[in-house]
C-alpha cells in the first residue's frame, strides 16, 4: 500500500487524499521531503476545503510522529474545525433523535418480541455497538474466527430501513408503533443477511451507531445478540478526534463539546436500553479483554451460545477483509496500553477532559 501510494504522488504531486491516507501507514522521520511538499501545498490560497482538511489530517500524524505536540494540535484543530465546518453538525439534532427514541421506546413492545420469537429466524445476527474507536473491530475479527460466523463488517442498512419508517409514523404523532413496521424491518433485515449467501449461520453487524436503535433489534431479532463495546472515555475521545472519518454519520467527532456531548447521549441511552432489556446486552470492557484475552474471550463466545473455538485466540491470523480505521492493528496480536495514549497529551486535552466531566 505504501509502494502504491508514493507512486500515486510521484505520478500527482499534489493528491491530498493519498498523503492522508499514507499518513496512517509510516512513521516520518524530520527529514522526510514529503513534509516540506504538503506544508507548500497547504500555502496556497486555491487549495480546496477538502484537501486543506486531508494535509492538515496529514500533517498533524507527521507531528505526532516527531513528538512535536504544540504543532500536533495546531494542524489537528484546523482539520477538525474545517471538517466541522463541512458537515455542519448539530448537537441538538442528535438529542431530538435520543429523545424521540426515547420515547418510542417508553415500554417494551413485548406482545410483539413474543409473536417474532415463535417464527424463529435461520440467521443469527450479532450486533456490535458503542462509540467508534472502542474496541469494535478487535472484537469482531474475534468472532468471526469462529467457524460459525461471518463478519460482515459495517452494514449500513438496518439504520436505512428503520430511518424512514421510524420518521413517518414520529410526523404523523405516533409514538408507539403498530406490528406491520416492526414485521418490514425484520424482512427487509434479513433479505440482507440472506444475500450474502454465506455458509456460516451467524452474521455479525458491526456498525456502532446501531446503539441508537438497541429498542428496534431487540423488538424485531429476539434472537439477536447485542454486545456494548466499552472504554475509557478520554482514550474513546482522543482516538476519534485523530481520525478523518468517510462516512458523514460520525458529525460529532470534530469539536470537544460536540463529542462530549454525544458521548453523554450515549451512556445515556445505554442506561435506558440496560434498564429496558434486563440482561439482553452483554458490555464487554476494551481493557479487560486486552489484560485477559483467553478468559474475556471465553465469556464472550458463551454470551453469543457458541463452542470454544481456539481460532479465536488467533484473530490476528483471520484474512477476512477490514474496512475500519483499525485494520491494521487487528493484524497484530493483543497488546495492551493503547487507552493510556491520551495521557501523554493531557495538557493539550483540559478542555475536552473537562468537558467530558462536566456529564
Amino acid at each position: 500500500a505504501i509502494k502504491s501510494y508514493e507512486t500515486t504522488l510521484a505520478i500527482k504531486p499534489d493528491y491530498a487524499d493519498a498523503y492522508y491516507h499514507l499518513s496512517h501507514l509510516k512513521k516520518y522521520t524530520a527529514d522526510d521531503p514529503q513534509i516540506t511538499k504538503m506544508k507548500s501545498l497547504l500555502s496556497d490560497s486555491k487549495l480546496s476545503h477538502s484537501d486543506r482538511i486531508n494535509l492538515c489530517f496529514a500533517l498533524a500524524k507527521v507531528n505526532e510522529n516527531l513528538d512535536n505536540q504544540d504543532e500536533l494540535f495546531k494542524y489537528l484543530h484546523e482539520a477538525n474545525h474545517l471538517r466541522k465546518q463541512e458537515l455542519n453538525y448539530s448537537l441538538d439534532r442528535s438529542k431530538t433523535l435520543v429523545s424521540s427514541v426515547k420515547e418510542m421506546f417508553s415500554s417494551p413492545y413485548s406482545d410483539i418480541e413474543k409473536s417474532l420469537s415463535s417464527e424463529p429466524s435461520t440467521i443469527h445476527p450479532i450486533f456490535i455497538v458503542g462509540m467508534p474507536r472502542s474496541g469494535s473491530t478487535l472484537v469482531e475479527q474475534i468472532i468471526s474466527s469462529h467457524h460459525e460466523v461471518h463478519g460482515a463488517g459495517e452494514l449500513t442498512n438496518l439504520p436505512t430501513i428503520i430511518g424512514p419508517i421510524a420518521t413517518d409514523h414520529l410526523n404523523q404523532g405516533i409514538n408507539k408503533l403498530p406490528q406491520k413496521p416492526f414485521l418490514s424491518i425484520r424482512e427487509q433485515y434479513l433479505d440482507v443477511l440472506s444475500n450474502f449467501n454465506v455458509p456460516e449461520s451467524v452474521i455479525t453487524d458491526k456498525t456502532l451507531l446501531n446503539f441508537r436503535f438497541i429498542g428496534f433489534i431487540l423488538t424485531v431479532f429476539p434472537e439477536a445478540k447485542i454486545i456494548h463495546m466499552k472504554r475509557d472515555a478520554r482514550a474513546i475521545c482522543w482516538s476519534i478526534y485523530k481520525l478523518n472519518f468517510r462516512n458523514t454519520g460520525n458529525g460529532f467527532s470534530y469539536n470537544f463539546d460536540d463529542l462530549a456531548g454525544f458521548y453523554s447521549l450515549y451512556t445515556d441511552l445505554m442506561d435506558f436500553w440496560h434498564q429496558l432489556f434486563p440482561d439482553k446486552i452483554y458490555d464487554i470492557c476494551y481493557e479487560d479483554l486486552t489484560t485477559n484475552q483467553e478468559v474475556e474471550t471465553r465469556k464472550l463466545l458463551q454470551y453469543c451460545e457458541l463452542d470454544w473455538d481456539e481460532n479465536c485466540l488467533s484473530f490476528h491470523k483471520n484474512k477476512r477483509a477490514v474496512r475500519t480505521a483499525s485494520a491494521l492493528q487487528v493484524r497484530e496480536k493483543m497488546y495492551q496500553g493503547s487507552s493510556e495514549a491520551w495521557k501523554k497529551y493531557e495538557a493539550h486535552l483540559k478542555p475536552l477532559i473537562k468537558a467530558l466531566s462536566a456529564y
